[in-house]
């Protein structure tokens, strides 16, 4: 076979890595400027109610994507209540769909990741340029030049994150590359059949890789010194009154209306008329629902809990061996500079892999008939959707645990290295203790993406399990609208808790972290 042919039979992968490279693109063109706008004025400005917008868009990370998907569609989707109620087309629909939902999904990110490049901003070169030039000259030379490189990350991984998923292509029929992965081998033909061309998929892996090494390269701080001075904050003035209701219209639409629509779905009542059916909400009703989803979803509560507990657990546990490793065990350059691209490899890989070719390599590993108890662990237990959840959770545990382990005072590990004190008990006699905080805050992170993880975990299920992300998956497809909305109100409210408590584990690393630079 030719080049040329080979090239034929793979028109509808280039087709599809095409189409993954357009969504990824049009994610980022909305939610990176929208994004960047929120984390300065929520970080950098004297914006009233900022800790407020703060709490609200940090509570926005833990909000699974499917469950985001589920509230715009129960809204605007085919069955929404405004396209029902006023008898419009669809809004949220094909690639509209999906491209909204994905970028709502990426807007707390890219708050999250500009908000640190504008935080990390030299509060000294600030003030400097101060002296010579007006705030509005500071902002644009100085503050928001420092800045692009998180900027930057930021749009990449939003990019990186609308490539890899399925929950909101599937939903609104867009194929691209992992879409199709998913579909292939969940439904058939199957890849072995009817495999996909290799070439485009592996250019595009190719490229997430290399996106996902830059971004592990600048989100992994060196071990430097970070100054402890407060940020100089810039004054609106005039601007303060028009600024703060724009950050309250942008509130409202990312998390407002999503949460008035699933309330809306999960209390309607319609009830038949001879003028026909007739519409109407109960407060009752919605509360009922939700009150009643734990309980009628018990078993997908326990196996998301379960499952997402012990992955965490892992995930944490390789993270913080890692790091140490890199700290602590290499202490010559050229020896820990090796291990450093090694660990940043992994991280890079485990970011930009899309699920679903998790999911595959997972079942490759474990799916060996002529190897009887890898098949048995692979139908018998949860060892594949824990490994898939343990891969999709590692990343961010490392960045927690990076960035953690790397304040411990390398004058506290001298000390105890001269008392005798090896790596392994510097770890269990210093650093954890010291950092206990930051090791529970990166096990709430590690748990939030376990629980909402879908891309990767709903191909290696085994037999009798069922996640909750995969039963809302499900339900989502089966139009069971108002049972969709009370278990995602009651999800909600479950992450809402895991952020409150992410968010007073960070304050407790935060003061503790003060005291010991004191």
């Amino acid at each position: 076979m030719t080049i040329a042919d080979w090239l034929a039979v793979d028109a509808r992968t280039w087709t599809l890595a095409l189409n993954t490279l357009l969504l990824a693109g049009a994610t980022c063109a909305i939610s990176v400027p929208v994004g960047t706008t929120l984390a300065w004025l929520l970080l950098r400005t004297d914006l009233p109610g900022r800790r407020v917008g703060v709490a609200l868009v940090g509570l926005m990370l833990f909000v699974p994507l499917y469950l985001q998907a589920a509230a715009w569609q129960a809204g605007f989707g085919v069955q929404g209540w405004a396209t029902l109620s006023l008898g419009l087309s669809p809004w949220l629909d094909g690639w509209t769909g999906a491209i909204w939902v994905h970028a709502v999904a990426a807007v707390p990110w890219v708050v999250l990741i500009a908000g640190a490049g504008l935080l990390l901003v030299e509060p000294e070169l600030e003030e400097q340029a101060l002296l010579d030039a007006s705030a509005r000259q500071v902002f644009f030379r100085v503050t928001l030049r420092g800045a692009s490189p998180a900027i930057g990350i930021a749009a990449l991984w939003a990019a990186v994150a609308a490539a890899g998923e399925i929950a909101v292509t599937d939903l609104f029929v867009v194929r691209t590359y992992a879409e199709e992965l998913y579909t292939r081998a969940a439904v058939g033909p199957g890849l072995d059949d009817a495999p996909l061309g290799l070439a485009p998929g592996a250019v595009l892996i190719t490229a997430l890789v290399a996106v996902g090494l830059l971004l592990g390269a600048k989100l992994l701080p060196g071990r430097r010194p970070i100054s402890v001075r407060r940020r100089w904050v810039f004054r609106l003035r005039a601007w303060r009154r028009p600024a703060a209701i724009l950050v309250v219209a942008l509130l409202l639409l990312l998390i407002g209306l999503p949460l008035a629509n699933l309330c809306y779905k999960s209390g309607v009542l319609v009830t038949q008329t001879d003028a026909g059916r007739l519409r109407s909400w109960s407060v009752w009703k919605c509360l009922a629902i939700v009150a009643a989803s734990p309980w009628r979803y018990r078993r997908e509560f326990g196996w998301s809990l379960g499952i997402g507990a012990l992955s965490a657990t892992a995930a944490v546990f390789l993270a913080t061996v890692s790091v140490w490793t890199v700290f602590a065990v290499f202490s010559t350059k050229r020896p820990r500079t090796a291990v450093r691209v090694v660990m940043l490899v992994l991280v890079a890989i485990c970011l930009t892999l899309p699920g679903p070719v998790v999911a595959l390599a997972i079942i490759r590993l474990l799916n060996r008939p002529e190897v009887p108890p890898l098949v048995w662990l692979y139908d018998q237990s949860i060892l594949a959707p824990w490994l898939a959840l343990v891969i999709r959770s590692f990343p961010l545990a490392a960045l927690v645990m990076w960035h953690a382990l790397r304040t411990i005072p390398e004058e506290m590990l001298e000390v105890a290295s001269v008392d005798g004190a090896g790596p392994i008990r510097q770890l269990c006699s210093i650093a954890l203790p010291c950092r206990l905080p930051a090791v529970a805050l990166a096990w709430v992170v590690a748990l939030a993406v376990s629980l909402g993880d879908l891309a990767a975990s709903i191909l290696v299920v085994p037999p009798g399990v069922t996640t909750l992300s995969i039963q809302i998956f499900r339900l989502l497809h089966s139009g069971v609208e108002d049972q969709v909305a009370g278990i995602c109100l009651a999800m909600i409210a479950l992450l809402a808790a895991t952020a409150a408590a992410a968010a007073w584990l960070a304050g407790r690393w935060a003061r503790g972290q003060g005291r010991s630079d004191v």
